[in-house]
């Protein structure tokens, strides 16, 4: 009898412990400064550290506009067709490489040298990624379709964003939870997590950056409501 009750303690401790992972929704842009310090300093270091228990979805769109031509869509990106030419190697990397490890190391290598489409193939070499594909899909009518699939998923996911990081936790949005998302991540995640937290968030908090008010005018400046360019 006092075997089969320990037993039955051990599985409700293991089911206690258990819990879902928290799922981490990210719309950013590949030329935007604030995307770009999101990205290094918090995403992918807490990522690196708390992946067993995030669950990632990274998407580079942001306040980019997309219009039907035919069968193919051209777009209007906030920094310009550069940055629409990185939003969609992004969208094309994000579907051939298998390994979210390998899509988070190279997502980052290109926020930090920060040259959009231009820096694909050096952070390919980097991470040993055959960049030929993601090429070839980038510049042809699947990278449009895939970026306009990313562009119909923030529409439904995020119908207000107005500033990019926008950052979405388990599939919630708040004003505050952002403010703290892009200061602190790491905190958020292991606050928001249900089960035994892991090692890495009895360590502290991450480093903090200032965050200025993002409202009235969303992401760095009056200005970019002035700045559309259109990309093919």
């Amino acid at each position: 009898m006092m075997p089969l009750l320990l037993l039955a303690l051990l599985g409700l401790a293991r089911l206690t412990a258990a819990a879902d992972p928290v799922k981490v929704s990210v719309y950013y842009e590949t030329l935007c400064p604030d995307s770009k310090k999101f990205v290094i300093t918090q995403l992918y270091p807490v990522y690196q550290e708390l992946k067993d228990i995030m669950l990632l979805d990274v998407n580079a769109y942001g306040k980019a506009q997309d219009y039907a031509v035919g069968d193919s869509y051209i777009f209007v990106c906030q920094h310009g067709p550069d940055e629409c030419e990185g939003n969609k190697m992004i969208a094309c990397a994000k579907k051939l490489i298998q390994s979210e490890d390998v899509f988070m190391a190279f997502s980052n290598c290109i926020m930090t040298v920060f040259t959009a489409a231009a820096g694909g193939p050096q952070c390919a070499e980097k991470h040993g990624i055959d960049f030929a594909p993601i090429q070839l899909c980038y510049s042809s009518s699947e990278g449009r379709r895939l970026l306009h699939e990313v562009g119909v998923k923030q529409r439904t996911a995020a119908p207000n964003l107005d500033y990019v990081p926008w950052i979405i936790i388990n599939d919630v949005y708040t004003d505050n939870q952002q403010t703290e998302a892009e200061k602190d991540l790491k905190k958020v995640v292991c606050d928001a997590y249900t089960g035994d937290k892991p090692a890495a968030c009895g360590e502290g908090r991450f480093m903090r950056f200032p965050i200025y008010s993002r409202r009235p005018y969303g992401s760095h400046g009056f200005q970019n409501w002035f700045s559309r360019y259109w990309n093919y």
